[in-house]
């Protein structure tokens, strides 16, 4: 489940990382800059930690707000554990990414 999910952030991260990577150096040659391979290199890396943090950090959000409004509840089944996520929750996606980013949240 940890592994879906950080397949999503990593995903997520290097698509965003590649528009804003080709972006920069579309503005920078316009501006009539060279941007220098180190330069497109370290923005890249800088980037790409970015999102990834910002993603994690939306998602822990999300997850709190959503608990907090009663979006989020532990399985009806007895039986069964894990949590359910209400279909009309806002910003579903992000709270079901930060549950299969910490898997340990489903057992509270």
């Amino acid at each position: 489940m940890k592994f879906r999910g950080l397949g999503k952030v990593v995903f997520i991260a290097f698509v965003a990382n590649e528009i804003l990577t080709t972006a920069f150096v579309h503005v920078a040659q316009r501006l009539g800059l060279d941007p220098q391979d180190p330069f497109v290199t370290v923005f890249s890396c800088v980037t790409c930690g970015l999102v990834t943090f910002w993603l994690q950090s939306d998602a822990r959000r999300a997850f709190g707000a959503a608990r907090a409004n009663g979006y989020v509840r532990k399985a009806g089944d007895a039986g069964k554990a894990g949590l359910q996520v209400a279909a009309d929750c806002p910003k579903r996606w992000l709270v079901m990414l930060h549950i299969e980013l910490n898997p340990a949240v489903a057992i509270l």
